[in-house]
């Protein structure tokens, strides 16, 4: 009885830990990336004891990875914007009462690249000390023509779906990290923009274009969880008739006595597609 009791409070924290996880932004699960000309550092304050004190901690240690990136001590007067703050009040690895806080730290390429030349003055000028970090960095920045499946897999869920009929637009809002994307009906990524300190957009050349005005009431709010679940059984059922589809060709002329048992094809193609991401 004891053991039974046991494994199932070890089974309910486990599962409050990977709801907990899945509540995050995606930026959380990332200590530093570039999107566009921009590289974001992500800080953690674990278990704080209250938000504000979560907020600073979080901040230092953003900051920490900052001098880790550009090998410098000091970053006196460099340009830091906080692009966004997320906070767990229940975390479920501390504590009753304390608090866990992530803070994302935005900065230009071009303003890390001027610190790294202030801590190595030896560089010649025409070489960036921070270009080839940078391409190591994972590229988070969306392009025009990405797949909404891709979408998904590099962003994780968005906080709120509007649907343009009108337009045959679906929009995908990822206000933890102020992004949005938009869809045609095709499933088709044809722009974004993200929000915040210098804002960004697919549709504008300018270092700060204007975002657009938010969506009106008669956008519906059309419901996460369906429609993804819809799109994931839409994929999986795919999945099963590329596998059927290349098996059929592959054993097309291949004897009865040599080909694999009925099955074990289709059950292999449909495993190495399912285990198949995309390249970022």
């Amino acid at each position: 009885m004891v053991y039974s009791v046991l494994f199932l409070t070890l089974s309910l924290f486990a599962a409050s830990i990977a709801e907990a996880a899945e509540n995050r932004p995606f930026w959380t699960e990332q200590a530093l990336f570039h999107f566009g000309d921009d590289v974001f550092f992500t800080g953690r304050s674990s278990c704080a004891p209250n938000v504000e004190e979560g907020r600073q901690r979080a901040y230092l240690a953003a900051l920490q990875e900052v001098k880790n990136f550009t090998r410098t001590q000091e970053i006196g007067g460099f340009p830091l914007d906080t692009q966004m703050i997320f906070e767990d009040t229940h975390p479920a690895d501390c504590a009753q009462g304390l608090v866990t806080v992530w803070r994302l730290l935005r900065a230009p390429r071009t303003a890390l690249d001027s610190l790294a030349r202030r801590a190595a003055p030896g560089k010649p000028a025409d070489i960036s000390p921070i270009l080839a970090q940078v391409a190591a960095v994972r590229n988070l920045t969306p392009r025009v023509g990405m797949l909404r499946d891709e979408v998904w897999n590099r962003y994780g869920l968005p906080r709120s779906i509007w649907a343009r009929p009108e337009k045959g637009e679906l929009i995908w809002d990822y206000s933890q990290f102020g992004l949005t994307i938009v869809f045609n009906q095709d499933d088709v990524l044809t722009r974004w923009r993200l929000t915040g300190p210098h804002p960004r957009s697919s549709e504008d050349t300018a270092p700060a274009p204007q975002p657009d005005p938010p969506p009106g009431k008669d956008l519906p709010t059309i419901d996460l969880t369906v429609r993804l679940q819809q799109l994931e059984e839409q994929q999986d059922l795919e999945r099963h008739r590329e596998a059927q589809r290349y098996c059929s060709l592959r054993f097309a002329d291949v004897p009865a006595s040599l080909r694999p048992t009925q099955g074990t094809c289709e059950q292999r193609e449909y495993q190495r597609l399912k285990e198949h991401h995309p390249r970022f």
